[in-house]
């Protein structure tokens, strides 16, 4: 199979695999155990991820990375040297967890629990550890179907054994007994389908090169993991388990196009871009098309989310979550802001300039750490959700700036490219607004669906009758649907 099939085979499955998975969390925890279970529960579940992601660093030391990159492994010698390292550092690593386990309760605010809910969910990095080498291989050699399947199954069962655990009374060990059951079918799973086996050799040679290589990837990580994870820490740290459980509610339903549809999308155009890294101005012109593209998606969910929202989580979940409603409001406006802006890493990055995002992680690391404990106090995770949106709209207005030193052009190109869905998306969320307070009848969900339709209808008719670029994507659609191919050619006639 050539190098193009590979990558194609590779992303149809891989695209797969992340759509199927993140579905089915998002319906699992956001449309079933969040109705189930309480705020706390997901709190202490959150606390105990984000200790155990912050440990993961000295587990895994960028030596995964660095077996991908090492493309010459004499007689195999790299992947068992990777083998036994992971394994041994989980060992080590979650004996950390299991000692450090009572002050990460005692540091963190209202945790009461997290103890015991801690050390059960870190056996996690050990059951990964067995197999993360199996599937490392198989991205290294872009066996991707083979990669994809079990961590469809694991995803599947993830969401099984913690619905019945929930609806059986279990608690928040529904939450640890799902994320159990996919780190061992995962692992079990994989075996079947990598034909790689561990042999007991350990070079240290071979260890210090990958090393070597490896904790440069860490440092990167730790600035990410930083920014990501900032606001959780001092959320967790000075409000508690049930504020943070509210907080990661709000930010699930409010950051979907940013972490889902974007996230896609930028996995083909970086190295798209890199081709065409002597041409800035197509580099431009892509770089405008695909911001188009997505805004045709992210800005009418960011404005179905800010028009609906509300509505939905205080009648879907019985007033359980309504304090997660204004955070929610305000994260839309950062997870908008995220989804339209990350393609511009891809420019900075295609085009020579990878330091200029690590100047604005830095940017953003530092303000937060410096602004947070104020937004804490003034506003709690209400505080916390509106310095996160106003240091979006900075952040995308520093990288615009930036992006046009680098491509050129003029700010009126964004407003040419995502005015349309923007003023469609305003027009048609207020429409919905309006729908919701005025029809009222015996249960919420037939306004609710009457909003929701309508806004649907009129998004798509008015784009359709001022964007081209929206026209052009429904008609191409259309033909590839088969049945309505006969009215794609009369649409576009």
């Amino acid at each position: 199979m050539s190098i193009r099939s590979q990558v194609t085979s590779g992303a149809i499955w891989v695209g797969l695999s992340a759509v199927v998975v993140k579905l089915l969390a998002f319906i699992t925890i956001t449309l079933v155990l969040a109705r189930v279970l309480d705020p706390t529960d997901f709190g202490l579940v959150g606390i105990a991820w984000l200790a155990i992601n912050a440990l993961e660093f000295f587990r895994e030391m960028g030596i995964a990375s660095a077996l991908i990159y090492r493309q010459k492994d004499d007689h195999g010698i790299a992947a068992d040297v990777t083998f036994i390292s992971l394994c041994f550092s989980s060992i080590f690593v979650y004996m950390a967890a299991f000692v450090l386990a009572p002050a990460i309760e005692y540091f963190f605010s209202d945790a009461e629990g997290i103890t015991p809910v801690l050390r059960v969910l870190a056996l996690t990095m050990i059951i990964n550890s067995i197999s993360q080498t199996s599937y490392t291989l198989l991205a290294k050699d872009m066996q991707f179907r083979s990669k994809a399947i079990p961590e469809i199954i694991g995803g599947v069962l993830n969401a099984i054994v913690a619905v019945v655990m929930a609806l059986t009374g279990f608690g928040v060990w529904a939450l640890v007994g799902g994320y159990l059951a996919d780190a061992f079918t995962r692992t079990g799973l994989v075996w079947f389908f990598s034909p790689w086996r561990p042999r007991l050799r350990f070079d240290k040679r071979v260890w210090n090169e990958m090393m070597s290589y490896g904790r440069h990837i860490v440092g990167s990580r730790i600035l990410i993991f930083g920014i990501t994870n900032i606001d959780d820490l001092f959320i967790g740290r000075f409000l508690g388990a049930a504020a943070f459980g509210l907080y990661t509610f709000a930010y699930r339903l409010s950051n979907v196009p940013a972490t889902h549809v974007t996230g896609m999308i930028n996995n083909v155009m970086f190295p798209a871009f890199s081709k065409m890294q002597e041409e800035k101005e197509r580099v431009r012109r892509g770089y405008f098309a695909t911001i188009h593209a997505v805004g045709l998606v992210t800005i009418p969910l960011a404005a179905a989310t800010l028009a609906l929202g509300p509505t939905f989580v205080h009648n879907y979940y019985q007033g359980k979550w309504d304090g997660a409603i204004v955070a929610m409001e305000w994260l839309v406006i950062y997870g908008l802001m995220r989804s339209i802006a990350a393609n511009l890493g891809n420019i900075y990055r295609s085009l020579g300039k990878p330091e200029w995002l690590t100047w604005l992680a830095l940017w953003r690391f530092v303000t937060m750490l410096v602004l947070l404990y104020p937004a804490i106090i003034w506003g709690g995770i209400v505080g916390v959700s509106l310095l996160s949106a106003v240091v979006s709209i900075i952040d995308f207005a520093i990288a615009a700036w930036m992006g046009k030193r680098l491509m050129g052009g003029s700010y009126m190109e964004y407003v040419h490219h995502l005015g349309p869905a923007s003023g469609a998306s305003a027009f048609a969320g207020i429409a919905a607004f309006v729908i919701l307070q005025t029809v009222s009848t015996a249960h919420w969900l037939a306004p609710f669906l009457l909003a929701t339709i309508s806004m649907i209808v009129l998004y798509c008719a008015l784009s359709w009758a001022f964007d081209p670029v929206f026209r052009h994507y429904s008609l191409a659609l259309l033909r590839r649907l088969g049945p309505t191919r006969g009215l794609a050619t009369r649409l576009g006639a």
